[in-house]
């Protein structure tokens, strides 16, 4: 997935609050001044955000998730393609899960199989040849 950059990467996480605000009648400009202030900025040039600018990429927002959820419908209805897994918790059988059994199990890292390997490596560098 894309991840958004410059303004629209502000503003995408922030848009719940700016429905909510739309929500409350204010309006676009005031909006916009509010994310000016916060250091939301359009342009090469890091003109403040205006109210046009902010809608455009509302819009264009909503219309990216649009068609996301477009692809996804049509995905659900493809019989070829596996469904979408489900996310959900793997939960072991009541007999595997044993109380005290995991205590048994000693993990090595990753840096001590490799420190292991080159020790027994070096020792088989320095181990004398019988003559």
């Amino acid at each position: 997935m894309r991840s958004g950059t410059g303004a629209t990467a502000l503003i995408e996480p922030v848009l719940p609050l700016i429905r909510e605000l739309r929500a409350q009648k204010h309006g676009w400009a005031a909006i916009a001044g509010a994310l000016a202030k916060q250091g939301v900025a359009q342009g090469a040039d890091r003109q403040p955000i205006t109210a046009r600018r902010l809608t455009a990429l509302i819009a264009a927002i909503d219309k990216r998730e649009r068609r996301k959820q477009g692809r996804l419908a049509a995905r659900t209805m493809r019989r070829d393609l596996a469904p979408a897994p489900r996310s959900h918790a793997l939960v072991l059988s009541a007999d595997l899960n044993v109380a005290g059994r995991g205590a048994e199990v000693v993990t090595a890292t990753e840096e001590d199989i490799r420190r292991q390997e080159f020790e027994d490596r070096v020792r088989s560098l320095l181990r004398e040849d019988p003559v």
